[in-house]
């Protein structure tokens, strides 16, 4: 019979023999029968044949896999560090040495230092500016010779930093003209002038008498980027200036004249000048009248100038305007000028009516004006009235021979300055006087 267990599967019977009754006890082992003759000897099983387990397929050798070399670290090439300044006190020394040993003799001596900007904004201009800078050298190089004043000239140029001078205190005859002037970044104005009084202050016998300094500065920018002599340089212009062998001077954009006249240089030592076509000319003019200037300066003695950009009769004596110029106060009549109004109208109502003749009058320079290359200026001495007349005028009052400048009347002392007209309407201001010439 069969049970059911709980899971509902039938479970096997029990055994009904004694052997089975005990479970703790261990069986005993049946005694051996005799095999019953009737019974017929159980076939032997055949074994089973073992089962040969099918080889496994030999798996497919695994190649092995071959780590590439790992190709030698190249270290990148470092960014090539930017050539150290040259002018470094040892550099100076060196390249200072000619203008060291001249300044020993006893000679006239002039350090010229060019601070030129080549920031992005010099772009569009920068070959005009090239040409101006070349005539500038041209410049140097005529006045150096003509005068024998030994020149030493150096050349700075900067962007957002300052470039290491490309020469320095090189003489002037040895100078090449420039060629390119790459324009980038920003404007460190104030950190070129520093460095370039930093730099010539080093020159040995910098602080001997015989020895002066001019750094002109050119910028089509005001200042943006300095960060070295920002808040120094104003201390550092004092104090050379206070020596009387330095003059600085600046060609600045229009609106930058207050700026440069805060850091203590001389209102007639700042020119405002435009990156246009006049504008460019002008710029060389004035480049050139301030070199002329500096250099009859140092002619007669003098070691620094206060009026690179404007007539200067400051220092021009009585003697040397008698025996430079030729006296033609019997060629002229003097006429007051009551009232504003036109040259014409002057002369016919002083001298009749139909007496004006163009040309022949010379107004009183008391402004800015435009001063052709062709007309005369006339001198007068204030305090006798004579007046004096040459080609050499131009030179006593550092007018460029033979160019048309921009003039800004500076400190004529005790004369009076008069430029010839050659217009019928030109407009005369009251309080003024007007030379005719008979």
């Amino acid at each position: 019979m069969t049970t059911r267990t709980g899971s509902g599967k039938k479970a096997p019977a029990k055994a009904t023999t004694a052997s089975s009754t005990k479970t703790t006890s261990k069986p005993k082992a049946a005694a051996p029968t005799k095999a019953a003759a009737t019974k017929k000897t159980a076939a032997p099983k055949k074994a089973a044949a073992p089962k040969v387990a099918a080889p496994k397929k030999a798996a497919a050798p695994k190649t092995p896999k071959v780590k590439k070399p790992a190709a030698p670290k190249v270290a990148a090439p470092k960014k090539a560090a930017a050539p150290k300044r040259a002018s470094t006190k040892i550099d100076l020394v060196a390249a200072a040495q000619p203008a060291a040993e001249m300044a020993k003799t006893g000679a006239v001596v002039n350090h010229i230092a060019l601070v030129v900007d080549r920031s992005g904004s010099m772009s569009s201009i920068r070959s005009k500016v090239i040409a101006v800078f070349n005539s500038q050298l041209a410049e140097i190089r005529k006045n150096s010779e003509s005068l024998a004043q030994q020149t030493f000239v150096s050349f700075y140029t900067f962007q957002t930093t300052v470039d290491a001078p490309r020469f320095f205190a090189k003489p002037i005859a040895d100078v090449s003209s420039l060629t390119e002037l790459r324009c980038t970044g920003t404007t460190a104005l104030l950190d070129a002038t520093g460095q370039a009084i930093v730099d010539l202050s080093a020159i040995p016998g910098a602080d001997l008498d015989n020895v002066s300094f001019l750094i002109l500065v050119l910028t089509d920018g005001a200042e943006n980027n300095s960060r070295k002599y920002k808040s120094s340089l104003k201390g550092m212009i004092n104090r050379v200036q206070a020596t009387g062998r330095w003059t600085l001077a600046f060609l600045t954009p229009p609106g930058g004249e207050s700026t440069l006249q805060g850091f203590g240089i001389p209102a007639g030592n700042i020119r405002a000048w435009e990156t246009s076509q006049a504008g460019i000319k002008q710029l060389g003019q004035a480049m050139q009248q301030g070199l002329q200037n500096f250099y009859q300066a140092r002619s007669k003695g003098q070691k620094a100038v206060v009026g690179v950009f404007t007539t200067d009769l400051s220092t021009v004596s009585t003697t040397e305007v008698k025996t430079t110029l030729t006296e033609a106060t019997g060629s002229f009549v003097t006429l007051p000028v009551a009232s504003d109004c036109d040259i014409r109208t002057l002369v016919d109502s002083a001298l009749g009516a139909g007496s004006f003749k163009k040309g022949n009058g010379y107004y009183e320079l008391n402004k800015p004006e435009l001063v052709q290359e062709y007309k005369e200026v006339a001198i007068v001495e204030k305090a006798t009235g004579k007046i004096y007349i040459g080609d050499d005028a131009r030179t006593l009052l550092g007018l460029p021979i033979g160019a048309r400048i921009k003039v800004r009347p500076g400190d004529h002392a005790g004369f009076s300055v008069y430029v010839q007209s050659t217009s019928v309407n030109r407009r005369l201001a009251a309080g003024t006087t007007l030379l005719y010439r008979k």
